[in-house]
């Protein structure tokens, strides 16, 4: 695949057959015909159009509300002492448990700098000898739609139900969580 040089946000009508720029990308517009009137130097530019559905990301409202979960949960893991779990560890459950694809490898220590540019998270799970260790690692949250992101933060209130966590505040995230 190429270097994408613009995303121009368009919507098709089915009875007119017709692709249309969407009003507020008018300005996007502007700037991608300029991109391509500096790439093309005067002359005909071949381009490979690629067309694939919206697709809207989680929101900050959402990725707010599943940090804040995730650090009630861990505080309930570990009782009110200190150490123990981390929300980050919570995090990397429910991710798992609710579609996040995560990789098992084994690595040389020195090699989880790469990793950790290439992976969301990367989390050290077993020292081997050798200076080699076992790694998890994902792309996280940041990866979902808004749709995913729903769902795993349903499924964060639910293990919070199952764990008996019985702390106002997530009543309060849960009742501000469903209104319509």
């Amino acid at each position: 695949m190429g270097k994408v040089i613009g995303r121009l946000p368009v919507v098709y009508d089915p009875a007119a057959r017709r692709v249309q720029v969407e009003s507020s990308a008018e300005f996007v517009e502007t700037q991608l015909l300029q991109r391509l009137d500096d790439l093309a130097h005067g002359q005909p530019l071949r381009l490979t159009l690629t067309v694939e559905p919206e697709r809207k990301g989680r929101s900050t409202q959402q990725n707010r509300l599943m940090w804040a979960l995730l650090t009630i949960m861990a505080d309930a893991y570990n009782a009110g002492r200190t150490g123990g779990v981390t929300p980050e560890e919570c995090y990397l459950d429910m991710l798992e448990k609710y579609g996040a694809k995560v990789d098992f490898l084994e690595v040389p220590a020195g090699a989880l700098e790469i990793l950790r540019r290439c992976y969301r998270l990367v989390h050290v799970v077993e020292i081997l000898n050798n200076d080699r260790c076992t790694v998890k690692c994902t792309q996280g949250s940041s990866s979902f739609t808004t749709a995913e992101m729903k769902n795993l933060i349903d499924g964060i209130f639910d293990r919070l139900a199952e764990m008996g966590v019985n702390d106002p505040m997530v009543t309060a995230y849960w009742q501000e969580w469903k209104e319509p």
